[in-house]
């Protein structure tokens, strides 16, 4: 049995590389306005009267300017995509990433209504959306087919999370496109979400095991720091706690997977009545800080990992000596990139489903159920020219584009063989140069807008890494090796896979909720309490006296009245 996902997708690679051999690409089928199996739903531009295009004018440039709440870095001018997307489109994008303080930068920009053409909003999407800082979108949207079909099936998901029923705000992930062949899953993406993520190495070191149980996989890393006290000259560090700002969830959000709930942040949702409870003070939450304490005095935490900024933690992970934390991985992920350009990929990791019993659990790996709402980009109340704004992100999802996007130039970046995509090592070593990818890819661009994921309408993949061939041939050789000890074929198979609830994630209600709703001074206080107190009592020597102090100060919390106002946001936005 542990094969099975191997050698079906072997099959499933040999029945792709015959079909279209045989047949070329499939013929599209119209759309159906589903995401998910079922009718067929085909992307955007591709034999598809509902997004043809008048014969194209030149239109004259115009530059956007963009601020991106969350760090990153613009890519060079003279980039061959970028150059590209501007003789496309005629638009020019002037990024500013987040550097510093999120909620000073944010702050001031509100203040002074001085807000750029574009925002990316991340995780000030709330801040700015109670602002008032973003544009309604609602009347230009149907006059633009590629986003209006992309947006149609999820327009009452998008006006769900402002107080006024208006969108403001343009998801730019989880819309996902499937050909419904009996592939599709083959194709799915890899999880970058919440989980207990280890190195590879560590687990190749223990005779390839999987510590599900919280006791076992701390057991685990003593071990293997004991018996490998340096990584590469420097102290091993067996277990990171990231606890600044809004990413503090690496220190908080444990507890309600451990228990097996999903991602909801800072309360737990029982998915059998969907009620909902603050799990901050629970008694399962006591046991794991409990044992956080007890593997610090071990020395298995560094105090000094409650000092560090994001960019150190980034920076700490990148030598390759931290063993394992919780967070998610899109959080960490530019750590680990520098690790798989120098090859370390032993030193990567993979998440794993702990629980308190060691009961295997999904964490946030969910069937995907489309746009959440609110996790986006929207265009502010000062941009020059929303139209053009509009019709650029238009153009960006005609799938061409995308290709050029997050493929790159045929050719050069990629070789089509019987109508699918490949490339060879050469061309995928360039894709892992972070370097490189940079200064000659696209995907800086397309990351920071709406965007095709899932197939396109030819049957290859959106992306170059859930090509099923890609995965398969161009997988790094230790990968390969290590996948095939568990008979998995990625990282993902070692968590289960849990159907959608049919609400979204909790985080992302607190995450819109207007400044004037009775939880959110409640959520703020609960946050506060987490960041404040937590790395104390994490590092206390009575670890009783500091926990009942930390739990006595939710005698002060309304608790009920914040999971009361959670219940009733989830009953309205449940898909009945």
């Amino acid at each position: 049995m542990k094969k099975t996902k191997i050698l079906a997708l072997l099959l499933a690679v040999a029945m792709i590389v015959t079909v279209f051999s045989a047949c070329g690409a499939p013929e599209s089928k119209g759309p159906s306005g589903g995401d998910q199996p079922g009718p067929s739903t085909t992307p955007p531009s591709q034999d598809n009267p509902a997004v043809e295009q008048p014969p194209e004018k030149k239109l004259d440039p115009i530059t956007f300017t963009m601020f991106v709440a969350g760090p990153g870095e613009a890519p060079p001018k003279d980039n061959k995509i970028v150059q590209k997307i501007q003789e496309i489109t005629g638009v020019t994008i002037e990024f500013e990433f987040l550097v510093g303080d999120m909620e000073q930068k944010v702050g001031v920009m509100i203040a002074g209504g001085d807000y750029p053409d574009l925002i990316g909003a991340g995780q000030a999407r709330g801040r700015f959306l109670n602002a008032g800082s973003f544009a309604a979108l609602d009347d230009y949207l149907p006059n633009y087919p590629n986003l209006m079909k992309h947006f149609g099936p999820y327009m009452d998901t998008l006006r769900s999370v402002a107080a006024d029923n208006k969108v403001y705000i343009l998801d730019i992930w989880s819309r996902e496109y499937w050909l419904n062949d009996g592939q599709d899953d083959f194709y799915q993406a890899d999880y970058n979400g919440p989980a207990f993520w280890i190195q590879k190495d560590v687990l190749a070191w223990d005779n390839y095991s999987n510590p599900t149980k919280l006791d076992d996989f701390f057991d685990l890393l003593e071990r293997y720091a004991k018996a490998n006290p340096t990584i590469d000259g420097q102290p091993v560090l067996p277990f990171e706690v990231h606890s600044q700002d809004w990413r503090s969830f690496c220190l908080k959000n444990a507890p309600q997977h451990l228990i097996g709930g999903r991602n909801e942040g800072d309360v737990v949702v029982h998915p059998d009545t969907l009620k909902v409870e603050i799990y901050q003070n629970k008694d399962y939450a006591r046991d794991y800080y409990k044992k956080l304490n007890e593997v610090y005095k071990k020395g298995l935490i560094s105090p000094e990992t409650f000092s560090r900024n994001y960019d150190d933690y980034l920076a700490t992970i990148s030598t390759g000596r931290v063993l394992a934390m919780f967070d998610q991985q899109w959080n960490f992920q530019d750590g680990e990139n520098v690790l798989v350009s120098e090859g370390k990929i032993e030193r990567t990791y993979v998440p794993i489903g702990v629980s308190f019993d060691g009961t295997v659990v999904p964490y946030n790996r969910v069937r995907n159920e489309g746009i959440i709402g609110g996790n986006g980009m929207g265009i502010s109340v000062n941009c020059k020219d929303v139209e053009r704004a509009m019709q650029f992100m238009d153009q960006l999802l005609e799938e061409d584009v995308q290709k050029l996007l997050y493929w790159g130039i045929e050719g050069e970046d990629y070789y089509v063989e019987n109508g699918r995509f490949r490339r060879t090592p050469e061309q995928k070593a360039n894709f892992d140069n972070p370097d490189w990818k940079l200064a000659n890819a696209g995907q800086v661009i397309g990351d920071q807008f709406p965007k095709i994921q899932g197939r396109y309408s030819d049957g290859n993949s959106a992306v170059p890494t859930t090509q099923p061939e890609e995965r398969l041939a161009n997988q790094f050789p230790y990968d390969k090796e290590f996948y095939q000890k568990y008979g998995f074929y990625t990282k993902s198979d070692f968590l289960p896979l849990m159907d959608h609830p049919g609400y979204p994630e909790v985080w992302s209600i607190f995450s819109t909720m207007e400044d004037d709703n009775v939880a959110k001074p409640i959520f703020d206080q609960i946050t506060d309490l987490q960041n404040r107190y937590l790395p104390g009592v994490i590092m206390a020597d009575n670890f009783d006296a500091a926990w009942a102090e930390y739990a006595k100060r939710y005698d002060k919390v309304d608790a009920a009245a914040l999971e009361a106002e959670i219940e009733r946001q989830i009953q309205a936005r449940l898909k009945k």
